[in-house]
């Protein structure tokens, strides 16, 4: 079934509207401590650009044979992320963020674009671009043309988003979403995204159906949500079941978290995955848990000896380290 649904994405067309964001990655080395602080010196080797926000989902929506149409702001509005890598391990991450509160981009094409369109993404990041204007008017046109709405949701203020067809926010968005009581608005369906726990669909206030999680290993959850959001969104295009598209956006989400940086998944990727996945292939729980809270939460793995912030392994145990506990024995875990 979930073969014949990716059999059809090719050729449907989207529209997705939204905050796009330069990914930049900054990699390199690290072989000693400043003498300055107790920090790793990173010894530059290059640099990437990738796709990010909005224009992720995009990326992730083209790798899948649909034909995009993006209305996004001008590129000097795009917000930047610099990460500094030393193999997959992010040291840190600096934020320039830009007011994306711009009305001099292609606003006026909306509604023309959502005419031709198959199903329409709003990717929120918070940058100004979706305004409760623009959300509403895009949704209304969408609703007019029969179009379903995919939303990828930020901050409290969710009815812009009214009318909307799926909504797709993670675990924490969603409970703080819950505190609203009554006055919150209701969605036809909505997609919490859960890490380890897979993604729980709710339809028309049913009770939840979780799809567990497909990884086999988590390395990287930069982007993941993106690639949730278009993945369900190709196969709405596609007329797909909202179960199908669940447990779709669960084994290319599971792709992507054992990569690094931003990826998004393409069509043969996708087939082979399902190809392999019989259906029982869910990872250990503890051991799932433990990568995405390693790389989720803290970015690089836990000191063994001191459980501080690990940015090394250990030459002599090959277990990871600090700076501080295991300066006189280590090196870069370079491909962890």
């Amino acid at each position: 079934m979930l073969t014949d649904l990716l059999n059809r994405l090719a050729g449907k067309r989207a529209v997705v509207i939204g905050d796009p964001i330069v990914d930049r990655y900054v990699f390199g080395t690290v072989d000693r401590v400043s003498p300055e602080a107790p920090v790793p010196v990173l010894k530059f080797d290059h640099t990437e650009v990738r796709r990010g926000g909005a224009d992720n989902v995009a990326a992730n929506l083209e790798a899948l044979g649909l034909n995009v149409r993006t209305i996004f702001p001008p590129s000097e509005f795009w917000s930047v992320k610099s990460r500094y890598m030393v193999g997959g391990h992010q040291l840190l991450r600096v934020d320039r963020d830009q007011d994306g509160r711009c009305d001099a981009y292609k606003g006026w094409m909306i509604a023309q674009e959502i005419q031709l369109a198959d199903v329409v993404v709003l990717s929120d990041y918070a940058k100004g671009a979706l305004t409760d204007h623009r959300c509403q008017q895009a949704i209304t046109e969408a609703i007019v043309h029969g179009k379903p709405v995919v939303v990828d949701p930020k901050g409290p203020n969710w009815e812009k988003y009214r009318g909307a067809s799926l909504i797709c926010p993670n675990e924490r968005e969603w409970k703080a979403h819950l505190t609203h009581g009554a006055t919150r608005p209701v969605f036809r369906a909505v997609f919490v995204k859960r890490g380890e726990f897979g993604i729980d669909l709710l339809e028309d206030n049913q009770t939840a159906r979780n799809h567990p999680a497909r990884a086999r290993a988590v390395f990287d959850v930069t982007g993941a949500g993106d690639t949730v959001v278009a993945v369900a969104a190709a196969c709405l295009a596609a007329g797909g079941s909202l179960d199908a598209a669940a447990r779709l956006a669960n084994v290319a989400a599971g792709i992507v978290v054992g990569e690094v940086g931003t990826t998004a998944v393409d069509l043969v990727r996708l087939r082979s995955a399902v190809a392999g996945d019989s259906g029982d292939g869910e990872m250990d729980r503890l051991t799932l848990a433990k990568g995405w809270n390693e790389i989720k939460i803290l970015g690089v793995p836990l000191c063994a000896s001191c459980s501080r912030t690990a940015v090394s392994t250990c030459s002599t145990t090959g277990t990871p380290s600090c700076c501080g506990c295991a300066s006189t024995c280590w090196t870069m875990a370079l491909g962890r």
